[in-house]
C-alpha cells in the first residue's frame, strides 16, 4: 500500500474505511476502560462509535494516504482499574479484537452486497467492503505497536512512562515517514499474511 496505487476511488473507500475503523476502536477502547473502572474517557466525550471525535490528523494522513493510520490518543489512567494497571493490556486487546471482528463482518458482507445490489453498485461496494475489512486487520496489528500515539502506547502510561504532547507530536511523524518509506508494511507483513486468511479469506 502507498501512494503507488493512490486513486480517487482508493481515497474514498481509505476515508470511509477509517471512519468505521475509527469509531469501532475508539468506542471500544473507551468502553473497555471504563468497564474496568476509569471513566475519563466517558467524560471526555469518547464513549462513542461516532468518529469524528476519535479522528488524529496525522494518522488520518497516514491511513488515507498509505494505508496505515492511528485514532486520536486516548487518555486512560490505568491506576483507576479494579484489576491493577495490568488491565491496559486488557484494553489494548479489546481494541485488536474489535478490529479483527470488524475485517470479518466487513468481508461477510461482502457476497450479500454483489448478490442484492445492482450489478455495478454491487460491485463497487464489494470493492469497499474488501478494502475496508483489509485496512482494519491492518489497523489493528499496527496499532499493537508500543508507541505513542499508537494503541500500544498505552502500555507506556500505564509503566509510569508521561510522553509529552511534544514527543508524542515527533513519535507520529517519525511513524508517518516509517510508513511512507514502507517499512511498516514490510515488517507487518508476515503478520498479515498470517492473520488475515483466517478472517478474511487473504
Amino acid at each position: 500500500m502507498g501512494l503507488d496505487d493512490i486513486t480517487i476511488q482508493s481515497i474514498i473507500f481509505r476515508v470511509l474505511a477509517l471512519l468505521i475503523i475509527a469509531g469501532v476502536q475508539g468506542g471500544v477502547l473507551a468502553g473497555a476502560a471504563g468497564l474496568l473502572g476509569d471513566m475519563g474517557p466517558r467524560y471526555d466525550n469518547r464513549l462513542t462509535i461516532l468518529p469524528f471525535g476519535h479522528i488524529d490528523p496525522l494518522g488520518a494522513i497516514g491511513m488515507i494516504l498509505f494505508g496505515f493510520g492511528w485514532a486520536k490518543p486516548i487518555a486512560i489512567d490505568a491506576g483507576q482499574f479494579r484489576i491493577g494497571r495490568a488491565g491496559i493490556i486488557v484494553v489494548i486487546l479489546a481494541g485488536f479484537v474489535a478490529l479483527l471482528a470488524t475485517a470479518f463482518l466487513l468481508d461477510a458482507l461482502v457476497r450479500p452486497a454483489l448478490t442484492s445490489l445492482p450489478y455495478t453498485a454491487g460491485l463497487t461496494t464489494a470493492a469497499f467492503l474488501r478494502t475496508a475489512s483489509s485496512l482494519s486487520i491492518w489497523f489493528a496489528l499496527f496499532n499493537l505497536l508500543p508507541v505513542p500515539p499508537l494503541t500500544g502506547g498505552l502500555l507506556l502510561g500505564a509503566l509510569g512512562i508521561r510522553v509529552s504532547r511534544q514527543a508524542q507530536l515527533i513519535a507520529a511523524a517519525i511513524l508517518l515517514l516509517t510508513v511512507a518509506t514502507g517499512l511498516i508494511g514490510r515488517g507487518l507483513g508476515p503478520a498479515y499474511a498470517a492473520l488475515a486468511p483466517a478472517l478474511i479469506g487473504g
